[in-house]
């Protein structure tokens, strides 16, 4: 068994050393920004979530924890 692990190891370093394939045509990235995933957003506007002495004032969007009375109502949806 552990003569097999360092040949293991080569071959897993052997397909990371190959070429990324070419993108799919087609094919986009989709942009992923980072979220506020630490604390529930606390409207209305900004973040009113106070963390250390500090509010948090960042957009309801920028959450990715957004608490039931925040979210839209179905007449702003439609």
């Amino acid at each position: 068994m552990r003569r097999k692990v360092p040949a293991r190891v080569e071959s897993i370093e052997e397909r990371l050393a190959l070429p990324v394939p070419a993108v799919l045509p087609g094919q986009q990235a989709i942009p992923v920004e980072p979220t506020i995933a630490h604390h529930t957003y606390e409207g209305p506007g900004p973040c009113r979530d106070v963390m250390f002495g500090t509010v948090c004032g960042a957009h309801r969007d920028a959450h990715h924890l957004i608490g039931e009375d925040d979210q839209p109502s179905n007449a702003t949806r439609q």
